[in-house]
């Protein structure tokens, strides 16, 4: 790739990303002008509206830049190590298998919340992912991307179901769970971010480390054999990074869809199909994207919230329609 390009799509990404920013932190039901802004950054302060900046926006800004890399990232993994342009956690049901477990965990023991939900969003998102890659090791043949991404639904539905189920019995939660479930970054906090950045910290390292060998896979399972590479156990750490990144992500701000499948397919289209550049230049954007789409959500009903998942299932269901209509032909 031409270095001018690369320079370009990641510049473009990161401007994008600091204009999301500027605009999460300045708007919403309280507004701050540019020179109250940029006091309360550069001089802090006790006031209400400090507090606002710094206890609110600040953790609320950090956390959705952090789900948005990790579910960006998780999208291309999985899209990667599947073959199929249909995947992502969302549509192969890892965040609706993670999201089970952690209204579960909600309901049944009130009292879990931090790592303890981040644990739970990880074991129903490593449930979900173990279906669906055993079953892409059995569905073997004709339209098997098809196949798969059906499997996908089929997962997602269930877990889908078994939450919807779980909220019928507890009807005194149910408002606060919607919410969640729709995928909301309101509510973040300080202790939000010091658990969920190390794990992405490290989640994104791991990525960007394995893309040399995520090249090779993509060539397929025996030349990357012939190559010296040991699939199963790289397919398993592909996995445990996938239900990580976005197990972690859901137990903070629910399911947030989309995210993971358009990214991927915007970034490869810019850089190239190698993943040593599509994983950071993918981490940079869907950033910005889940940044500007929670900046977009603050106006829909002003000044009541929209959850930002549903600004991104506006923006990806339609992508998603055209994605399997050009893979179909």
């Amino acid at each position: 790739m031409h270095v001018r390009k690369m320079l370009l799509v990641y510049g473009t990404s990161f401007l994008l990303l600091l204009v999301g920013a500027w605009f999460s932190l300045k708007v919403g039901a309280f507004s701050f002008t540019t020179e109250e802004l940029v006091h309360f950054l550069r001089e802090g302060g006790s006031t209400n509206e400090a507090l606002v900046l710094y206890d609110v926006r600040l953790p609320r800004l950090i956390i959705t830049v952090l789900v948005g890399a990790n579910m960006a990232v998780a999208g291309a993994l999985v899209q990667s190590l599947t073959q199929n342009p249909l995947a992502s956690p969302s549509v192969l049901g890892i965040n609706a298998g993670a999201s089970f477990f952690v209204v579960a965990g909600i309901l049944f023991v009130p009292s879990l919340t931090g790592l303890s939900l981040v644990g739970a969003g990880f074991l129903g998102g490593a449930l979900a992912a173990g279906v669906i890659f055993l079953m892409s090791a059995v569905l073997q043949g004709g339209r098997m991307l098809v196949k798969i991404a059906l499997v996908g639904v089929v997962i997602q539905s269930l877990f889908a179901s078994g939450t919807q189920s779980l909220l019928l019995f507890n009807e005194e939660s149910i408002h606060q769970i919607l919410v969640w479930l729709t995928g909301t970054v309101a509510g973040s906090t300080w202790e939000d971010v010091e658990i969920l950045l190390p794990l992405t910290a490290l989640g994104l390292i791991a990525a960007v480390i394995m893309s040399k060998a995520l090249s090779v896979m993509s060539l397929g399972e025996d030349v990357a054999r012939g190559l010296g590479q040991r699939v199963r156990l790289q397919k398993f750490a592909v996995i445990l990074l996938v239900v990580v990144l976005a197990g972690a992500s859901v137990a903070f701000t629910g399911p947030i869809g989309f995210v993971g499948l358009i990214v991927p397919h915007i970034v490869r289209y810019l850089v190239g199909p190698s993943h040593a550049l599509v994983l950071p230049a993918g981490a940079l954007f869907g950033a910005a994207l889940l940044v500007l789409a929670d900046v977009g959500s603050r106006f829909i009903s002003f000044p009541s919230e929209t959850p930002v998942g549903i600004v991104t299932a506006l923006i990806g269901a339609p992508y998603f329609i055209y994605l399997a209509r050009k893979t179909q032909r």
